[in-house]
């Protein structure tokens, strides 16, 4: 688990780590997701920031699911959001069967 989180660690911007930590050693089938994402994303957002974080619902804190975040710039939202369609479409939507309900990435404007 510690090689593989360095390597999450390399690629990603990890917010509350430990929380992430946990969530990945009950779930631990992300962890290859979670690595294939990079480069898959990188085709499409070379220099963006990427975040990764856990996300627990205020309503019930139950339901939690790690996000990736993709951290683009508000004045190019349009083709930002058309990058993030062409990504979906052309990996994640395969990608994405069987953990979707565990892992999200979406674009994050700053």
């Amino acid at each position: 688990m510690l090689a593989q989180s360095k390597t999450i660690n390399d690629f990603y911007t990890v917010e509350n780590t430990v929380d992430v930590n946990r969530f990945l050693q009950n779930h631990s089938n992300l962890i290859n997701v979670i690595l294939e994402a990079h480069p898959q994303i990188r085709k499409y957002f070379p220099t963006e920031e990427l975040r990764l974080k856990l996300y627990v619902d205020p309503e019930s804190s139950e339901w939690e699911y790690l996000i990736i975040s993709i951290c683009a710039n508000p004045e190019s939202a349009d083709e930002g959001l058309n990058k993030l369609d062409e990504f979906k479409e052309n990996w994640w939507s395969d990608a994405s069967y069987g953990v979707a309900v565990n892992l999200s990435i979406d674009l994050e404007f700053e």
